[in-house]
């Protein structure tokens, strides 16, 4: 199995971040409990909205929710795009608060007319449904998955009887495993039909692990295979996606490095290449390998997509975790399973204002996901981001919908634009713009097709964060500009992994330019510092090989690092004597 690639040189950011105080978050925070719906609602003041009261993040108004919060951890998937140019959309619905919630859809055709305009319609029939998740059959009709904790079943999939009919049919997939219940299901259907979820067990204790576990369907949900443990996690992670041009499906997730902590977890994959049989034991493959002595780990939140060429992308976000806390500074990557690359695509600042947060289960940059154009194999990633300087009365911070794209399959990502833009610093309940809790179709047809909260007051209402405000649910369609001339931007630079790795005494270093181009070729430790530059300055077009020479240093991990322009690429070695 090829071990992963990463690339940036983490150690000098971290001595950089460490360096500043208000980077700190503070101590490093206890574990948290997932919210099933169960949990008495908080007594805060409620804020109605006021007659014309408008918004000015941009959209058309889905429908509304008091229930602010959509997701614990991965956002997964509430809106598809159909064969027919028709949306589909569902998200978890407080409707007057503090009754219990339900699940909603709502469609629009490619006429542009929705089903129920402004408001939609009740998917679930019990109330307590939530943490509902979307995908389309072939024939295009919706299939939205979700939970209720009243009473069994607690896992459930509803299918539309016809495309955006809103009238559905119910069926009850497994939802207990070792004898305990499962909640919050992430759902797919593959291009045979076949529907694929995952579904968490419900731990007993905040910070106890859970069993992540899988089952299918291969007739429309009317029986399942039983539930497989499919791992044990610390967090609510697990998405799994389908390949729309071959029988592959995965699941990825945050995997913990030990059972202590939620906070310091890898990137993991496991994938089925005919969307039927999984090696449960040996098939798990781990994207990032963080161990002593990274200090960058993932957390919550991770997407997965498979692009037009078949291989699988992850995004996730990580951050510095140390014993002596975690800090704010947030960073995003991306890993594709063509390239075997992790790229970094946004770093944000590390210093905080005191008395502004982005709330539990949330960073900097936070609840990511993909799309991708056909024609070109352009991925898109809608994420929402929190500004430092855009804080509610309330001290939570007011967030906004940013895009990046990649022309060159994740070699190389676009800087991020601010989608919605609407800062509201200051503002106090009900006049607050908080956008978050993005989600985009995965598949980009000329635009990306985009379905937001607009919080109306920063913070989860269900974890007791900000006020009741009455939210309006957007669909947000953004002209994926550039896809024309991007399609065909040769990638700058390749760079291979040294071989032999690991080495003993000396290694060789290949590197491929698509043009000439002035570069930096050089070797880091483990904390970041420089050890020696291999090359330096300007290269023709084609292959270069370098071999270094390591027989006066110390055995341990190194990193070199490519540098070309605005484009980096950073990769790990292990030198044994």
């Amino acid at each position: 199995m090829k071990k992963a690639l990463i690339l940036m040189p983490v150690f000098l950011l971290f001595l950089f971040a460490i360096s500043l105080s208000g980077d700190k978050i503070g101590p490093r925070p206890e574990n948290l409990p997932f919210i099933v719906g169960n949990e008495p609602l908080p007594d805060v003041p409620y804020y109605p909205s006021q007659p014309g009261m408008t918004t000015d993040s941009p959209g058309e108004v889905v429908g509304g929710t008091q229930y602010d919060y959509q997701s614990n951890g991965s956002t997964g998937r509430r809106i598809a795009l159909d064969s027919q140019g028709g949306i589909h959309i569902d998200w978890m619905n407080g409707i007057t608060y503090p009754s219990l919630r339900h699940v909603y859809y709502n469609y629009k055709d490619n006429a542009g007319n929705w089903l129920v305009p402004g408001t939609g319609s009740a998917v679930s029939q019990a109330s307590g449904a939530g943490y509902c998740q979307l995908d389309l059959t072939a024939d295009d009709r919706a299939v939205a998955a979700y939970h209720q904790w009243q009473a069994s079943p607690w896992a459930i999939l509803a299918i539309d009887a016809f495309s955006g009919f809103g009238i559905f049919n119910y069926y009850d997939p497994p939802d207990f495993v070792s004898g305990v219940r499962c909640y919050w299901p992430y759902v797919t259907v593959d291009r045979n039909g076949n529907i694929h979820m995952v579904v968490n067990e419900q731990a007993p204790n905040a910070g106890d692990p859970h069993l992540m576990a899988y089952t299918m369907s291969t007739d429309d949900g009317d029986t399942w295979s039983a539930l497989v443990e499919a791992d044990t996690l610390m967090t609510l992670s697990a998405v799994v996606v389908s390949s729309p041009v071959s029988d592959k499906v995965a699941i990825a997730y945050t995997h913990p490095l030990d059972y202590e902590t939620q906070w310091r977890n890898d990137i993991m994959y496991i994938q089925s290449d005919d969307g039927l049989t999984w090696d449960w034991r040996f098939g798990k493959v781990n994207v990032t390998n963080y161990g002593a002595p990274d200090s960058l780990f993932a957390y919550i939140d991770i997407d997965a997509i498979y692009d037009y060429n078949d291989n699988l992308n992850l995004i996730w976000n990580a951050q510095w975790v140390t014993d002596a806390g975690v800090y704010y500074r947030t960073y995003l990557f991306h890993y594709s399973t063509g390239s075997q690359t992790i790229t970094q695509m946004h770093e944000t600042p590390g210093l905080w204002p005191a008395g502004c947060a982005y709330g539990v289960w949330n960073r900097a940059v936070t609840k990511m996901s993909f799309g991708v154009h056909e024609p070109s194999n352009t991925l898109f990633a809608v994420y929402a981001g929190f500004d430092s300087s855009d804080c509610s009365a309330g001290g939570y911070a007011n967030g906004d919908l940013y895009m990046q794209f990649s022309a060159n399959s994740g070699a190389s990502w676009s800087t991020p634009l601010n989608l919605t833009d609407s800062q509201t610093p200051g503002c106090t309940p009900g006049n607050c713009d908080s956008d978050h809790w993005a989600n985009v179709a995965d598949n980009v047809d000329g635009s990306l097709h985009i379905t937001y909260i607009n919080d109306k007051d920063a913070g989860g209402i269900p974890q007791t964060e900000g006020s009741v405000t009455d939210n309006p649910v957007l669909y947000l369609a953004v002209t994926a500009t550039g896809i024309e001339e991007q399609e065909n931007v040769p990638r700058t630079f390749k760079i291979a992994q040294n071989y032999p790795n690991p080495f003993n005494a000396s290694t060789r270093i290949e590197f491929e330019l698509e043009s000439p181009a002035e570069i930096d070729l050089s070797i880091y430790d483990v904390t970041g510092a420089k050890v020696t530059t291999l090359t330096k300055g300007l290269k023709e077009s084609g292959v270069h090989s370098v071999e270094w020479d390591a027989s006066e240093y110390s055995s341990g991990i190194y990193y070199y690092r490519l540098l070309s322009g605005t484009e980096s690429a950073t990769r790990k070695m292990a030198l044994i004597k």
